[in-house]
């Protein structure tokens, strides 16, 4: 059965790849067409992922006729997982692009809507595959069509100038990736997924593979120092698209590590999931602050997917320490803390994305500066994006607050698992740092709504906004709902991660979570936490009735309508805060990691002595760039000048060359 759904969605989606470019003329036909063969793609994907959580872990193959073997396809419960989040995003994604994508009805629609549902395709592959000619494949089919899709509108250059970074940046890390395999064929004698459980690898070869697999796939996930493509391609790429980036892609870079970490890996020592902890902990709080500096909404996203990326490393590598240390029970918290939050921000920053997405459509601007009032012209698209960015936020009774909530309760335990002042001190500042991260996250996404959706309209685009098409609306709303349903009814997406999980060495999930379907809960030996969401909605319930009550005891006071009272002038949209003037407490509290640059300048030249104008500019400085990105591309240049010169234009040195070369080869191939 799971077979069939499978070879259902691969025809699915090779004739939404084919069938856009022959109807390209007639780019009505080939939007619904395109978008609705990959929603139906996506309907196969969840279907066949939940196939697999009922019927069990499927193994097939494809004979494919070529020298590195069979294609072999391998869907386990992990592996639905992950599947299940790609059908659920990508399914609200199609529906939202039909209406999205008339605004590219005259810029290569055509083209545009092949990619998508290759992106969606490739993606579908790389979490299937299980073998690994065919993954390295499946991989670079993503990261190509991914990038064609960032330099869709090639026209701007900040696009294409995003565009060659991303690829640059990905390209690297499928060096490292490809490594860390090869290390494990070679070890094997397999290119087989299944053989590299419980390799036989010395230390220094596990130790190697380890860091090939956390650089590798950690550039895609764009954990910092390896983030620089990710603020730059998200924003460039059209906003169905920037969703799917953010809230899956991204998300198969986790899928990656699981599977080294968990599975190919094993146990490993306790500095394999303290070296995670760190980039995860630099991850959330940088990506944080980044985000909340940000006046570009869909850059402000991107940096904020960053940070999420860092939550999500956090339950990870505390599931590692917790492993390493023989706590099988809170090694399955951490882990389950980890993924569920993965699968939470897959729903609510592809939300957002979309949310920022219908703002553009409408507006023709992604700069925070020149909108407000937007809740008036367009209330379903500000209601939905509320939604997200209180789940982003994580308030109850969302979805973020469950996930978030459990990745505490794994830190809390963190220093009992580990030796030493230091590591125990360094587990302490661990929580107070995720602390922090979440109200610096709170903070900016107030800023995202507030400064977009209310007070006046700052600009003509912001005044003249209107409310989007039904379909992209219909698929926000989609995604709204999971955030509510997962917040509201957690105990479903636990019970899946514990099927997801069991089959691990290291891990043990059957003990957590045995309370009432409502309840987020877990029990171990050293403590019993319960978060009772029922008690949380009436609490929020009961509060709302107490402030109405309240509000109405003297009775309901008369209301009059006027323009609000400021000295007598009316008030207008100078007076209100901007995105830059909101983030400015925060940017002078962080001045020494932002390296911030306020200059301010006058122009006196209409007259000298009243009705001067006044104009601040302020910037950050990107301390990586700085201290890593520059002096690196500097030393590349310098080698470059200096290799330059033996570019002479000459066929008899490039012969030399070439004869050169392979004498060495041929000396280091038979150890002379």
């Amino acid at each position: 059965m799971t077979e069939n759904i499978y070879l259902i969605m691969l025809l699915l989606f090779s004739a939404g790849i084919l069938l856009p470019i022959l109807t390209s003329s007639s780019p009505k036909i080939t939007n619904i067409l395109a978008h609705g063969l990959s929603v139906f793609g996506c309907l196969a994907i969840v279907a066949c992922s939940v196939e697999v959580f009922i019927a069990g872990g499927v193994t097939f193959t494809y004979a494919m006729g070529l020298p590195v073997g069979a294609l072999i396809i391998r869907i386990d419960n992990l592996a639905a997982f992950f599947l299940l989040a790609l059908g659920v995003v990508g399914t609200a994604a199609s529906i939202y692009a039909l209406g999205y994508s008339r605004e590219y009805y005259k810029q290569r629609l055509g083209l545009m809507a092949a990619l998508y549902n290759c992106f969606i395709l490739s993606m579908a592959l790389v979490l299937t595959v299980s073998q690994v000619a065919y993954f390295l494949i499946a991989w670079e089919l993503m990261t190509v069509v991914s990038f064609f899709l960032v330099n869709h509108e090639y026209e701007k250059t900040a696009n294409t100038r995003a565009a060659y970074k991303y690829i640059l940046m990905t390209t690297l890390g499928t060096v490292f990736i490809t490594t860390a395999f090869l290390i494990l064929s070679m070890t094997v004698h397999s290119l087989d997924f299944q053989m590299f459980k419980g390799a036989s690898l010395t230390n220094t070869l596990r130790n190697l593979v380890f860091f090939c697999a956390l650089l590798g796939f950690g550039t895609k996930a764009g954990v910092i120092p390896l983030h620089i493509w990710l603020p730059e391609a998200h924003p460039a790429a059209p906003s169905h698209v920037s969703a799917l980036m953010s809230g899956i892609m991204i998300k198969t870079a986790i899928y990656g590590m699981c599977r080294f970490f968990l599975e190919f890996l094993g146990v490993g020592p306790a500095w394999w999931g303290e070296v995670v902890l760190f980039l995860a902990i630099v991850s959330s709080v940088l990506g944080v602050l980044y985000a909340l500096m940000q006046n570009d909404l869909k850059r402000l996203l991107a940096y904020s997917s960053v940070e999420n990326i860092g939550i999500i490393l956090l339950g990870i590598g505390a599931g590692m320490v917790f492993m390493s240390n023989n706590q099988p029970i809170l090694a399955g918290l951490a882990f389950v803390a980890g993924l569920y939050h993965l699968f939470n921000h897959a729903v609510f920053k592809s939300l957002l994305f979309l949310g920022a997405g219908s703002v553009l459509y409408s507006t023709h601007t992604k700069n925070i500066e020149d909108l407000g009032g937007l809740i008036k012209k367009m209330p379903y698209t500000a209601v939905f994006f509320l939604t997200g960015a209180a789940a982003i936020s994580a308030l109850p009774t969302l979805n973020g607050f469950v996930s978030e909530w459990l990745t505490y309760q794994s830190l809390f335990y963190l220093p009992q698992a580990v030796t030493g002042i230091i590591p125990r001190l360094g587990s302490v500042i661990l929580i107070g740092l995720l602390g922090l991260t979440g109200a610096l996250a709170a903070n900016c996404f107030v800023k995202a709504f507030g400064v977009t959706f209310l007070a006046k309209p700052r600009s003509k685009h912001a005044e003249q906004a209107k409310e989007v098409p039904a379909t992209m609306l219909t698929g926000m709303g989609l995604l709204s709902l999971m955030c509510l349903a997962l917040g509201v009814w957690p105990q479903g997406m636990l019970k899946l991660l514990q099927g997801v999980l069991s089959p691990f060495t290291g891990l043990d999930v059957s003990t957590l979570f045995k309370h009432q379907w409502y309840a987020a809960a877990f029990n171990i030996p050293q403590a019993n936490g319960v978060i009772a969401m029922p008690l949380v909605i009436g609490m929020l319930v009961v509060g709302l009735i107490a402030a109405v009550l309240i509000y109405n005891f003297n009775g309901k006071p008369k209301n009059v309508e006027g323009e609000t009272w400021t000295c007598g002038i009316i008030p207008n949209a100078r007076m209100e805060y901007t995105a830059t003037g909101f983030a400015q407490p925060v940017r002078r509290a962080y001045k020494a990691f932002l390296r911030t640059k306020d200059t301010v300048t006058a122009d006196k030249s209409l007259n000298p002595y009243h009705g001067v104008k006044m104009k601040m500019t302020v910037g950050i400085s990107y301390l990586i760039d700085v201290w890593l990105y520059r002096p690196v591309k500097k030393g590349i240049l310098f080698l470059v000048n200096r290799v330059k010169p033996l570019q002479s234009g000459n066929l008899q040195h490039y012969i030399g060359y070439v004869l050169l070369v392979t004498v060495v080869i041929l000396i280091l191939g038979v150890r002379w």
